[in-house]
């Protein structure tokens, strides 16, 4: 089966990025509310009634004047006043009171809870993606996209709710107000509308281009910015800040160009929008006078197109403003939505079981394997079967397949034919949870977390006691570091800084191998070990191999080494050489190297003797 490559964070095509774009993108950043959607949908009605009461305000004031001629006339002026003020005064006070104490307040809640909840999702779903997605990205880049897209998605829904709904309420509003008070004030008034909008949407079309540029320029300096953080030592050891430095200052100057280019060229097109806009909105004025000597049209009108006509020229600009930012942000949502519907490489089988009992009998069958997107198969035609309680070992070439085929034993890749099984059952029908945590892993490079000692040490089995953390120190040659006061203030609860940059090499390794030890007490029936003491001196090495050998007669758990020196596994039972994807070779130490093959070779080439009794 063929793999689809994973393209989350792909740029937009250009051709795309018109109005159907924009109403596309809407219809995305609605999808990505959830359960917001409700609240969301309440504020708009609520936006709706309040830009209606503000329309009803200068209708109010407009019968207000229309009423002095009449209320002069016949003496009732202060009853005339009196209605207008109440009619003023309430649709005002009824508008703030929505808007302030209704409106404002759901609409800041949601945001809150979006603000928050957002990343949440998007750290949950690259927690399920598998190793094959993040393999393929730059995890720089990937923080920086969540952020961005994040950051870039509530600015799109403040926008929205605070400025673009209202100003293409009032503007509709008034607009039909004016076309009924007066047809042809109301067509002069609409004059600019149209054409204004094109050229706003024409001019989009022209800078998307440039705006894309500055987007992935954005993230290239976020990429360095943050490699350089996290490679910090390597950076600092080499003598070459002043060069991060450099290529970072390079990055963001181009985005400082392109975005002043971008943003100075723009403001010819807004003149031009200007002088549409508030032409029209003159020209309306000086006809409405002219109709009001003529007769034809009452004062009051040109008082409501007075006072809502200032209103719908700051609207139209507004909406101006909201859309050409929108336009650059809704990639962030159609990048947020494509990585919510990114389909892990891995997908648990909705009628998982969890067997009742556990044998560990790890068996491969006929199983070849090719990375997401290549051609070319990693793994071909494997079988192979690993007893309980046997100690495995997998040699070889690098990029033979060693690292990948254990990924395949611990579901961590899926096969691409054939199929994996534990005590017979095809791996793919067991919960997935279930089958990981019967795999402890201790490799070369150890990952250690920006906390503290005990949790990195349980983190296979957070509920770990206190008793089973000391045994697992103890029995990965730690105990004696907690007890340096200095490097330890606070024993097992200090924090070993990120990346575990306050321990050693060694001691970093001793923590893979605590962290295994708690595993296997939990229940792991599989250790993986990927040189696993290749940092350590040779007196702990052996002490931590011999431990290990103590407890698999323990629990009699099995254990897949994956070996570069070959001196580690001249005892394993059975030793598996991998050529170029392919099994060549098994069988043990001494028949391997009597029948003059692979393995043969790399022990004469790394000089290694007869396995002697210790």
């Amino acid at each position: 089966m063929k793999k689809t490559k994973h393209n989350w964070g792909q740029k937009v095509e250009v051709k795309d990025r018109t109005m159907s774009y924009f109403l596309r993108g809407m219809k995305t950043l609605w999808e990505l509310l959830g359960a917001e959607r409700p609240v969301i949908g309440v504020v708009i009605l609520l936006t709706v009634l309040t830009t209606a009461l503000e329309i009803a305000f200068s209708f109010f004031l407009k019968q207000s004047f229309d009423a002095l001629p009449f209320a002069v006339e016949t003496h009732i002026w202060t009853f005339a006043l009196s209605v207008a003020a109440i009619g003023l005064v309430g649709s005002r006070l009824l508008h703030i009171t929505i808007w302030r104490f209704i409106r404002e307040p759901m609409m800041l809640k949601s945001l809150i809870r979006l603000e928050n909840r957002w990343p949440v999702i998007a750290h949950e779903k690259l927690l399920a993606l598998t190793l094959g997605f993040h393999e393929q990205s730059n995890t720089g880049r990937q923080v920086a996209k969540i952020q961005k897209g994040v950051d870039k998605l509530l600015d799109i829904v403040s926008n929205v709710s605070w400025g673009l709904l209202h100003a293409l309420l009032y503007l509709s509003m008034s607009t039909i107000s004016i076309l009924l008070l007066d047809w042809r004030l109301g067509l002069i008034f609409l004059i600019p509308i149209i054409p204004a909008a094109l050229i706003i949407v024409r001019t989009q079309q022209r800078f998307t281009p440039e705006w894309e540029k500055w987007e992935k320029k954005k993230e290239y300096a976020s990429g360095l910015f943050f490699q350089s953080l996290i490679n910090i030592s390597t950076v600092q050891t080499y003598n070459q800040e002043e060069r991060e430095r450099v290529r970072h200052l390079a990055v963001r100057t181009d985005m400082e160009e392109l975005d002043t280019t971008i943003s100075l060229t723009q403001q010819r097109y807004f003149f031009v929008v200007g002088g549409l806009l508030q032409g029209c909105y003159l020209a309306t004025i000086v006809t409405g006078i002219h109709l009001v000597v003529q007769g034809e049209v009452s004062l009051g009108t040109i008082v409501f197109i007075a006072t809502t006509g200032g209103v719908v020229i700051s609207s139209v600009w507004e909406m101006i403003h909201i859309y050409t930012r929108i336009m650059r942000n809704l990639v962030a949502a159609e990048r947020m939505k494509e990585l919510l519907d990114e389909v892990p490489d891995i997908v648990p089988s909705l009628d998982a079981v969890i067997p009742e009992s556990v044998q560990g009998v790890l068996t491969l069958d006929n199983v070849s394997f090719a990375h997401t997107g290549k051609e070319h198969e990693t793994l071909r035609e494997i079988s192979l079967t690993i007893p309980q309680g046997a100690l495995v070992a997998l040699v070889g070439r690098s990029g033979a397949g060693k690292t990948t085929l254990v990924r395949l034993l611990a579901r961590v890749y899926d096969v691409t034919q054939g199929r994996v099984l534990f005590d017979g059952a095809d791996i793919r029908t067991l919960d997935l949870a279930f089958y990981r945590r019967l795999f402890a892993f201790v490799s070369q490079d150890i990952e250690v977390f920006d906390t503290t000692l005990r949790e990195n040490v349980a983190y296979a089995f957070p509920d770990a006691d206190d008793l089973l953390v000391h045994d697992a120190l103890k029995a990965a040659h730690l105990a004696h570091v907690i007890g340096d006061a200095a490097r330890f203030p606070k024993g097992l609860l200090t924090e070993v800084g990120e990346r575990g940059v306050r321990l050693s090499g060694g001691e970093r390794q001793r923590v893979g191998i605590a962290r295994a030890y708690v595993a296997l007490r939990a229940g792991a029936r599989v250790l993986v070990l990927d040189e696993a003491t290749s940092s350590l001196d040779s007196e702990s090495e052996r002490a931590i191999q011999e431990m290990i050998e103590g407890l698999r007669s323990e629990l009699n758990f099995s254990i897949v080494a994956i070996a570069h020196r070959l001196s580690t596994v001249q005892r394993a039972d059975t030793i598996v050489v991998l050529d170029a994807g392919k099994l060549v070779e098994q069988g043990t130490h001494a028949v391997l190297k009597k029948q003059g093959g692979i393995y043969a070779k790399l022990v004469a080439l790394q000089g290694l003797g007869e396995v002697k009794e210790r």
